[in-house]
């Protein structure tokens, strides 16, 4: 999911490309012709629109084009002629009518992809067995830990597809091919200012309890931890998914 402060950027940048296509000289001519064989005369009509503001716009609309079409989508090939639309009236209308549909199908999110949009509902069905766990599991002394383990991998699940939501992706893993750890992914997106420190600072937290709990620390933590630990995730994933 896109932050809101950086959609409305891009939304407003496509609102002025459109409205700075209304204002592109388009001169519209007249021309006699006439048949050098018959003698017989024609009226045409020739439509003069300005290369230098055409070229400009052209230009403007390719970056940001290419920065909210994603790679997969159908859209790219389109995108990619569009830096080379002939300035004639058909194709200019033709690039402001692909500019408008762009920008509705960017501010409804229908370059939100469909698996980003199954996973979203995969890591909720998990939050929820998580809080089963610890609601109907077995009383006993580490009866929480198995709902800890559960939420933690929720949570670097939701971190890394975090990453790769940004513009441009984040990586998520290191100079050596090795997945970077919650903490790195944490700091990454702290540096991008998906979240501030407060918010980086309650996630390392349960990264600490969910590290406790896969290297059986069970002593370190509780239940009660482990319950305000499936709330805020679920918190934070209605923030960032």
């Amino acid at each position: 999911m896109i932050p809101t402060t950086i959609k409305q950027k891009y939304l407003n940048r496509l609102d002025e490309l459109i409205e700075r296509a209304n204002k592109i000289s388009v001169e519209i001519k007249t021309v006699n012709n006439t048949n050098p064989f018959t003698g017989n005369s024609s009226q045409e009509q020739v439509t003069n629109i300005n290369w230098q503001q055409f070229v400009e716009w052209r230009t403007n609309c390719t970056t940001v084009l290419d920065n909210i079409v994603p790679n997969n989508s159908i859209h790219r090939s389109e995108l990619e002629n569009f830096n080379q639309l002939p300035k004639t009236k058909s194709h200019f209308e033709y690039g402001i009518s692909f500019l408008k549909s762009i920008r509705e199908d960017f501010e409804k999110e229908f370059f939100d992809s469909l698996y980003h949009k199954i996973e979203t509902e995969i890591c909720a069905d998990y939050m929820e067995q998580a809080q089963t766990l610890i609601n109907v599991g077995k009383t006993g002394k580490f009866e929480h830990v198995p709902a800890a383990v559960l939420a933690g991998a929720v949570l670097e699940k939701s971190l890394k597809s975090l990453c790769k939501s940004q513009f441009p992706p984040e990586p998520i893993i290191n100079n050596h091919g090795r997945p970077l750890m919650l903490n790195a992914l944490i700091e990454s997106l702290k540096k991008r200012n998906v979240f501030n420190e407060i918010v980086a600072k309650q996630l390392r937290a349960w990264t600490d309890i969910r590290n406790k709990a896969a290297h059986g620390e069970f002593e370190d933590f509780n239940k009660f931890d482990v319950e305000n630990m499936i709330r805020g995730i679920e918190s934070f994933l209605l923030l960032h998914s």
